[in-house]
């Protein structure tokens, strides 16, 4: 190349210039991607791979704003017969009814969730207020607690048994 430069140098013509000598090659001997660009140099500089983020989400995102303006909102119809709609069923837009799908917790399952902390709530209230009466009563007839606690032997539960048994004959 340094050789062939030299050479041209006389003719005051620069090698790699588009309208020189190597642009005249090119256009005739490259196929139409490489006309005007002089001399190719097939180097390592900047033959890199560049990785771009993909564009699934945006693409996504288009298409469902675009099923929401353009094809509109769900409209609601009759139930059949035997079908039990599920809870996002109920409302009227797809992007509502996408949120509730998938983001909000069920309606239904929290009410009974609340339901039963509700009962289980009201169960310890009985409980406490039980056990307040028996403490009252207790102070009332200056009772002691032997109530709580009862011992017992073989001998107890056997004789036990046998009065049930007569009892119950």
């Amino acid at each position: 190349m340094a050789t062939l430069s030299r050479l041209l140098l006389t003719t005051n013509q620069k090698l790699f210039h588009t309208n020189g000598l190597s642009g005249k090659l090119l256009t005739k001997n490259c196929n139409h991607v490489f006309k005007n660009l002089g001399s190719r140099r097939c180097m390592s500089e900047h033959h890199e791979m560049e990785i771009t983020p993909s564009r699934w989400q945006w693409h996504k995102t288009k298409d469902w704003l675009h099923f929401y303006f353009f094809v509109g909102p769900a409209t609601l119809q009759e139930i059949p017969e035997g079908y039990t709609p599920k809870q996002w069923e109920y409302y009227r837009t797809p992007v509502v009814r996408f949120f509730s799908r998938y983001f909000y917790p069920n309606i239904q399952m929290e009410y009974e969730k609340l339901l039963h902390k509700t009962h289980v709530a009201n169960v310890k209230r009985q409980l406490f207020a039980l056990e307040r009466q028996i403490e009252l009563l207790v102070r009332e007839h200056q009772d002691y607690r032997y109530w709580s606690y009862s011992p017992s032997n073989e001998h107890n539960l056997i004789e036990l048994r046998k009065m049930i048994d007569e009892t119950v004959k």
